[in-house]
């Protein structure tokens, strides 16, 4: 007998229809999440950039320069023919300024009147006496030196002399006007000044003097006097000539007189010394203004004759 054909039940179609459809919902659940499309990288530009603009500033000033307040004028002060006049001596001695004095030598005070100005802070100064034009007529005093003496004779006599005027630091002719214009007779002199160490003060008693420079040709410190203070003897004149004395100092830069132990003469720088601060000048040593430069070197004034 044959048999009849399975057939398949509803429930069973329902049941695989369930589990598939749960089959697929479950895989969709489940499944990775596809990955978004990657963001387009930026493309490098080759544009130059910038700096970035810095907030303006104020320019920067030049510091300030506050002016140089120019140096005082400085005058050196020289009193001539000092050994013989003990009163004019001790007057200078107590001064408080730096004026020098120049002793001449072979006086009976000449060492003495050195002593006492050195002691007192002045400096000295040998008063060299030194052929004048006229002479034998005219006689400049023991220890002179004369164009007729050879070299030897001439070292000899400056040496004696400064022998008398102990504690000199420096020469300075008296009278001279014949023998400072020698170059022979100023080479001789100038040698033993350099052998020791000191200056010469050419006090230009002439306009022919090469005693300037002879001094600078052998490198020896040396200073020209420009001004004579007491040319004539009297009040007004003397004051007259230290006037010139401050406008010349004022001028070239320094300047030094000579003066002599007059009266008038003591007495006006008595008077004048205090105030040269506020006259913007300065007093220095004669040895302050002494250098080896011929640049500055001063003109023959008119006054070169007051001793010859």
């Amino acid at each position: 007998m044959s048999q009849a054909p399975h057939r398949i039940s509803p429930a069973t179609v329902f049941f695989a229809l369930l589990a598939l459809a749960l089959g697929i919902a479950l895989y969709v659940k489940t499944r990775p999440p596809r990955p978004s499309p990657a963001a387009p990288r930026p493309v490098a530009s080759h544009a130059v950039r910038r700096p970035r603009a810095l907030p303006p500033t104020e320019p920067t000033r030049a510091p300030e320069l506050l002016p140089t307040p120019a140096a005082p004028a400085r005058i050196a002060i020289v009193i001539d023919d000092l050994g013989n006049d003990p009163d004019a001596v001790e007057r200078i001695a107590r001064w408080p300024f730096r004026v020098a004095g120049a002793v001449l030598p072979g006086l009976p005070a000449s060492a003495e009147s050195a002593r006492r100005l050195s002691a007192s802070g002045k400096e000295v100064l040998l008063h060299l006496p030194m052929e004048p034009d006229g002479y034998p007529r005219i006689r400049p005093g023991p220890g002179v030196v004369l164009r007729a003496d050879s070299d030897e004779k001439i070292e000899k006599t400056v040496a004696e002399d400064l022998e008398t005027v102990p504690g000199a630091v420096g020469v300075n002719n008296h009278m001279g006007s014949a023998a400072t214009a020698d170059p022979r007779v100023m080479r001789a002199v100038v040698r033993v000044l350099t052998a020791r160490r000191l200056f010469l003060l050419d006090s230009r008693t002439t306009e022919a003097t090469v005693a300037r420079r002879i001094a600078d040709e052998e490198s020896l410190p040396a200073v020209s006097r420009k001004v004579f203070l007491d040319a004539v003897e009297s009040e007004a004149a003397i004051a007259k000539s230290f006037g010139d004395l401050v406008r010349r100092a004022k001028k070239d830069g320094s300047a030094l007189a000579i003066g002599h132990p007059h009266p008038a003469t003591l007495a006006l720088l008595e008077r004048e010394l205090p105030s040269l601060d506020s006259r913007g000048v300065q007093l220095v040593t004669v040895s302050a203004l002494a250098s080896r430069s011929t640049k500055s070197a001063a003109r023959s004034p008119k006054s070169a004759s007051l001793e010859r």
